[in-house]
């Protein structure tokens, strides 16, 4: 019995203590003491990011971070099924769940719903038949037969910005690629890492990504409109999950290989047969060979945007975390000593509330613009993820590498930004030390940025 009384006060402990970590308001903590539970929709057939499986229960990306959030606010989140996103949508704006697990901000949506910050980003992709090359964005696809599901974003989106595209409606992704499959669609558009996913369950073999469009799926929690106290506690748990639960929730879930290369077969075999009528027509000669040109430098964009990150055009996370990895397996097999330094702009979530998320876009901007004139060409930038951004100096030690720090720290610091905001940044900063694995050094510089906010923000702390 002294047992079960030890776990329980062990599991409730566990409990105020992640209540306290987020330090909510004494009303909030009422309203948590008083909900039993909070009721959510989901997408139920939209892997990896979420669905319901065949015994009923959530699953996916926003399974995993619904977890976590859940443990944090100390509120259990009680799944409502159903069998269709537009189900879902219907179900919020009745006021039949609570809140929507994930799905992008847009005015339709926000007559009924409140957001929290964004938690997971996708790029928004363009699949076609094998035998199209290459879909130079949604501009090529007017007077072309676009498949999508019912009640996605992208409804809204091509609405406003491409009324010339036909649109065909589906109920879910897979029917969408089915109806491209067949040739009763010429594309579909969707996040690409779950278009590619479900092309692999179809084992559907004539389809592929064919290109990429301006928008990107800005993924956040959709909180009902009424329930002022229920966003401000779910804010507080998204924005207060730590980047190393992110990436691990985001690395388990993005388990598909994404290919951004050709199917080159049809390219080969339309060059054997222009090199044949070459032989013949002889002026043709310059023209293939200026459209095989074109080919390969959409190639290499199709390369360059799978690596890049879409506002700031740095690296993103996950080739910044590549460049890490090689760094260290250089390290270990040569010598040499190199650095990271994580940082993040200090209290940058005020800058969108008090002046709106497109001047928050120019900071982010101008911090990188700011950071990448001012180091070597040898030194790798990438953006982490949100307000947070990676700098690699290699053959740096750390002496070297707080100088540069303190350097970028001040430089911010007296810079002018948009509508007169004062901007500061604060470092971690890591050495690598050999034998260290590359999760070892991250978690170092996260340490030391912790140190850097904790002792005030707009310092530079090293390891």
């Amino acid at each position: 019995m002294s047992v079960i009384r030890f776990l329980l006060f062990f599991l409730f402990s566990s409990h105020i203590l992640a209540v306290e970590q987020l330090s909510f308001t004494e009303e909030e903590k009422k309203y948590i003491a008083s909900k039993e539970q909070i009721t959510m929709c989901i997408d139920p057939d939209w892997l990896p990011f979420e669905a319901i499986n065949e015994k009923g229960k959530h699953v996916g990306l926003s399974a995993d971070f619904m977890a976590e959030y859940s443990q944090m606010m100390g509120i259990h989140i009680q799944l409502v099924p159903t069998k269709s996103w537009s189900e879902s949508l219907h179900k919020a704006k009745a006021r039949e769940c609570d809140i929507l697990s994930m799905l992008n901000e847009s005015p339709e949506r926000s007559a009924y719903l409140n957001f929290t910050s964004p938690y997971v980003k996708a790029a928004v992709a363009l699949i076609s038949r094998t035998d199209v090359l290459f879909i130079d964005g949604l501009t090529a696809l007017q007077g072309k037969v676009l498949a999508m599901p019912k009640n996605y974003i992208y409804e809204e989106l091509i609405r406003r910005d491409y009324p010339l595209i036909k649109v065909v409606y589906t109920q879910t992704q897979k029917e969408a690629i089915k109806l491209v499959s067949t040739g009763k669609a010429y594309a579909s558009i969707g996040t690409q890492i779950s278009m590619l996913r479900d092309i692999q369950e179809l084992a559907t073999n004539n389809v592929k990504v064919a290109g990429f469009t301006e928008y990107k799926s800005v993924l956040r929690v959709g909180v009902r409109k009424d329930d002022a106290l229920l966003l401000s506690i779910f804010s507080k748990a998204v924005d207060g999950l730590s980047p190393q639960k992110t990436n691990q929730i985001l690395q388990r879930w993005y388990s598909v290989t994404v290919q951004n290369k050709f199917d080159q077969t049809l390219l080969w075999q339309l060059l054997v047969v222009f090199f044949l009528i070459s032989m013949i027509f002889v002026v043709r000669f310059r023209s293939i060979r200026q459209f095989n040109q074109i080919l390969k430098e959409k190639n290499k964009q199709l390369e360059r945007i799978s690596q890049t990150d879409h506002l700031t055009g740095l690296y993103n996370r996950l080739k910044t975390d590549a460049v890490i990895k090689a760094e260290v397996a250089r390290s270990e097999r040569y010598g040499g000593n190199f650095c990271v330094m994580l940082f993040d702009i200090d209290h940058f979530k005020s800058v969108n509330d008090n002046c709106g998320h497109q001047v928050g876009d120019k900071v982010l901007i101008e911090v990188s613009n700011l950071v990448k004139s001012n180091i070597r060409e040898s030194d790798i930038l990438g953006r982490w993820g949100g307000e947070e951004f990676m700098l690699v100096t290699p053959e740096m030690d750390i002496i070297g590498a707080e100088k540069l720090a303190d350097k970028l720290r001040a430089l911010v610091q007296d810079h002018i930004f948009p509508h007169q905001i004062d901007i500061t940044v604060s470092f971690g900063v890591a050495e690598y030390k050999m034998g260290d694995s590359p999760d070892v050094l991250l978690n170092t510089a996260d340490k030391m940025l912790y140190q850097s906010k904790n002792a005030g923000r707009n310092r530079v702390t090293i390891s």
